[in-house]
């Protein structure tokens, strides 16, 4: 038997992801390799110690507090079902890891619930990766120069505002403008003194606009305003 355990144990030891047991009091009884890399504590500092001490300190997106009010280890212990979470932890050298974490209850030769396990994965990348996805989704999104809104973006919020005319006639408004005699600044000054015109025209508008309409580089030297909660008088 004692051989069993540990060519289990030697099986989870291996494992890339932490993986720990705890009993129905949520004390832990096991902390494999994986759990001790991605939190750096070692089993002895663990092992033995309760989930609701809250030494792991997990925390929600919003900073709740999981261990003591909403852990998802109690929930499956309690509803016997698994439970999966994307949640925080905190490491032994202070900083905060984000995790995901997959709660599954273990039953004995009866069925009844004896405790749980827990699998938990460090989730960095997957959190760089969506931070990457979003700012490249700002990105095509907005006029490199200006660093307002762009076309692309001014085409689907537009599509969106006539859309509630339909829905709800909230009417707005639209101011096209562009800078005159734009080329002869280029011709006679250089594309560098045109850029400084463009930044300041696309400053002057947003701080002269109000704070809920949308002022957006049309393409060129051409601007467009969307007004809202306006009428045609």
């Amino acid at each position: 038997m004692e051989k069993t355990i540990e060519f289990y144990k030697s099986l989870l030891d291996n494992l890339f992801d932490g993986v720990y047991f705890m009993n129905l009091d949520r004390s832990i009884l096991y902390w494999n390799k994986g759990a001790e890399r991605i939190t750096g504590y070692v089993s002895t500092e663990v092992e033995g110690s309760r989930c609701q001490d809250n030494l792991l300190m997990h925390v929600d997106a919003e900073g709740a507090s999981l261990c003591q009010n909403f852990c998802p280890a109690h929930k499956t212990m309690i509803e016997g079902t698994a439970a999966e979470a994307d949640v925080f932890l905190h490491h032994k050298n202070g900083h905060r890891v984000p995790v995901s974490v997959r709660v599954t209850p273990i039953r004995d030769d009866n069925g009844a619930i004896v405790g749980a396990v827990e699998v938990f994965r460090d989730n960095s990348e997957k959190l760089a990766s969506l931070s990457l996805i979003e700012e490249l989704q700002e990105k095509a999104f907005q006029d490199t120069l200006t660093i307002l809104p762009n076309r692309r973006y001014l085409d689907r919020y537009l599509l969106a505002k006539l859309d509630e005319i339909s829905r709800y006639d909230w009417t707005f408004g639209l101011i096209f403008l562009d800078i005159d005699h734009f080329k002869a600044i280029n011709d006679t000054y250089g594309h560098d003194v045109g850029d400084e015109a463009l930044k300041m025209l696309a400053k002057t508008l947003v701080n002269c606009s109000r704070s809920f309409d949308t002022v957006a580089r049309w393409g060129g030297e051409e601007f467009v305003v969307v007004v809202t909660n306006v009428d045609s008088a």
